[in-house]
Formats: C-alpha cells, sequence, structure tokens
C-alpha cells in the first residue's frame, strides 16, 4: 500500500510541476507531502515567484533552482538538510527565505549576495553562527535566528538599517555587539533564554525600540536609576527570572515604572496594579487620539514560535488539480504513520 501512494504522490508533484510550466503559474506548493527529493523539474517552473518546500524530507534542493530567476519566496523549512543549499544564493531577487528546522549549521558567505531579502528565519538549526557577510543584506525587516547555538553576533548586524524584528531567544549569547546602536528600525528584540549578564547599554540609542525580551538571562548587574528610566521610551522590558529580580531596589522601581516586567513580592503586587490603572486612565484619552501605527497593528510584542510561522501558499487555487489529485496529498501525508 505504501509503495501505491509513493508512486501516486511522486506523480501528483510531477503533476503541480508540470501544470505550473503550463501555466506560467507564480505559486508552487508542494509542502507537507513527504517527499525526499524534489523534482529536477522545478527549474522549468521560471515564471515562479513563490515556491513551497516546506514540510517535507528533503536532504537537498534541485541544481535547477538556480534558473527560478524570479523568485522572491522560498520555503525550506521543516526538512532535513544537513547543510545550506549554495544554489539559494544565485537566487538574487528572493525576498523571504525560511530554512528553519534542518540541521544546518553554517551559512556560507554568500549569502550576502541575497541583497533583497526583507526576511530571514534561520530558527533551530543548530547554527553556530551568523557570518559577517549578513550585514550585506540590508533590507532585511525580520531576521529570526531561535534556538541555535550561537555565542556571540558579528558586528556587521549593525549595518542591517531596515531591520525592525529581530528574534535570537534561546541561544547562547553573552553580550551584544556594540553597533546594535546602529539599528535605528528596530521595534523588537528577542533576546530571551540567553547568557546576559547585564542589560545592554545600546538600548538607549534604539529610538525606535518598543518591545525588548530579556528574560530567563543571568542578568546580576543592577542598572542604576537613570538607567532605566532612560528606557522609559520601551513599552516592555521583560527582565524575568533574572538574578536581578531579588533586588529590593528594583522591585519597588518596578512598581512605578510600568514597562518593567519582573516578579514582585506579594506586598509589591498591588500597588503595583493600582499604579498601572491609574496610568492607564490618564493615557487612555491620549492613546485614542493618537491613532495606530504599524507597531500597533502588528503583533509587535511577540515573538511567533517557528510552528506559528506562515509559510503557507495563498494562491493554491492557481495549482489545484480536480477530483483525486487533490485528495491524494492529503492522504500520503499519513501513509507513513501506518
Amino acid at each position: 500500500m505504501e509503495t501505491i501512494f509513493k508512486f501516486f504522490r511522486k506523480n501528483y508533484v510531477l503533476a503541480n510541476c508540470e501544470n505550473a510550466i503550463i501555466k506560467k503559474a507564480f505559486s508552487l506548493n508542494l509542502s507537507h507531502y513527504q517527499i525526499s527529493e524534489a523534482p529536477e523539474i522545478i527549474g522549468k517552473c521560471e515564471s515562479l515567484i513563490k515556491l513551497f518546500l516546506n514540510q517535507n524530507k528533503l536532504t537537498k534542493v534541485p541544481s535547477t533552482i538556480t534558473n527560478l530567476v524570479r523568485l522572491q519566496v522560498l520555503a525550506l523549512d521543516y526538512n532535513k538538510l544537513d547543510e545550506f543549499p549554495l544554489a539559494i544564493c544565485q537566487l538574487v531577487q528572493l525576498k523571504s527565505l525560511n530554512i528553519s528546522c534542518n540541521n544546518i549549521h553554517r551559512l556560507p558567505p554568500e549569502l550576502g549576495y541575497l541583497t533583497q531579502l526583507e526576511t530571514f528565519w534561520c530558527n533551530n538549526t543548530g547554527l553556530l553562527e551568523l557570518p559577517s557577510e549578513i550585514g550585506n543584506c540590508e533590507r532585511l525587516e525580520i531576521l529570526g535566528v531561535r534556538g541555535n547555538r550561537l555565542t556571540k553576533l558579528p558586528s556587521s548586524v549593525g549595518s542591517l538599517a531596515s531591520l525592525r524584528w529581530f528574534t535570537a531567544e534561546g541561544c547562547q549569547l553573552r553580550e551584544v555587539p556594540l553597533s546594535f546602536a546602529l539599528l535605528g528600525s528596530l521595534v523588537h528584540l528577542n533576546l530571551r533564554g540567553n547568557r546576559l549578564k547585564r542589560i545592554p547599554g545600546v538600548l538607549v540609542a534604539m529610538e525606535k525600540l518598543r518591545f525588548v525580551f530579556l528574560n530567563e538571562n543571568i542578568i546580576d548587574e543592577l542598572p542604576t536609576r537613570f538607567q532605566l528610566q532612560e528606557l522609559r521610551f520601551l513599552e516592555m522590558l521583560n527582565l524575568k527570572r533574572n538574578p536581578i529580580c531579588l533586588h529590593q531596589d528594583l522591585q519597588v522601581l518596578a512598581v512605578r515604572q510600568t514597562n518593567i516586567y519582573m516578579e514582585l513580592p506579594e506586598h509589591l503586587m498591588d500597588a503595583a496594579d493600582e499604579f498601572a490603572a491609574e496610568c492607564s486612565n490618564r493615557d487612555q484619552h491620549q492613546d485614542h487620539q493618537a491613532g495606530t501605527d504599524d507597531t500597533e497593528t502588528s503583533d509587535w510584542a511577540n515573538s511567533a514560535r517557528t510552528s506559528q510561522l506562515d509559510t503557507t501558499d495563498e494562491s493554491s487555487l492557481e495549482n489545484r488539480l480536480e477530483d483525486l489529485s487533490v485528495m491524494l496529498p492529503a492522504m500520503s501525508r499519513y501513509i507513513t504513520s501506518f
């Protein structure tokens, strides 16, 4: 039975590719088919702008992918890649690339050729370092390297002037480079679960920064009251589960400075709630008049988990086949569990 399903699955994938060639489709969705090899015929789908190969068992991508010179979106997350496919670096029109949840320990310096890249997800791959050439990707707005073995970041990250969202949660970072001060567009910074010992001083220079997650580090250096007041422009400074949360002076300050999130002893909880309510009532009218900007209409206060990232194709009608061919891939996803 499994052999039959593999046959139908392989032919369904080929049929999808051929259909994309004939229709000169802009999008091709081959995700969730449990395929271990992508067909070389993909290289003939030269009109593609979006290609979804995520949630498969790929150990490599076909070399013909370099023919897709118009490609802007490529999803390869949740596969079995053990190295970064160098052919991707020739896709110089790429704007969005997701290689999360593979086994990619290193990124090639050729990554710097992707100068049009706006979104790059490289979560949970075992990555050991970011190449300095990442600084060439000056249009990057979103960079995710969560759950890797990074111990430091290259100073070239400071060249990412368009970066608005950066998450390196669950790595092994001990500090952030001083060049972070140049990230003038950054709104969201997630450094939760690293090995930081102090609140990075460069945060003060980042004028658009609003949400900072430093919880679950080993921060034990108590900042001065003045240093914390300089960070009042932040909407959230999460310091939970750090040694400094045990300092009484900081606990008292956190009651008055409501953008500081940390554990408080029970006798201060009520005072903190009352003060927060007063601030909310006082600012409610101002917030209503101020309207909304892009940081309020987006979920900038939260880092989506890798499994929640949207890598689905929004143009499925373009490539959908009828009747049995529509049902087979859904059925074949579960064949390996029989």
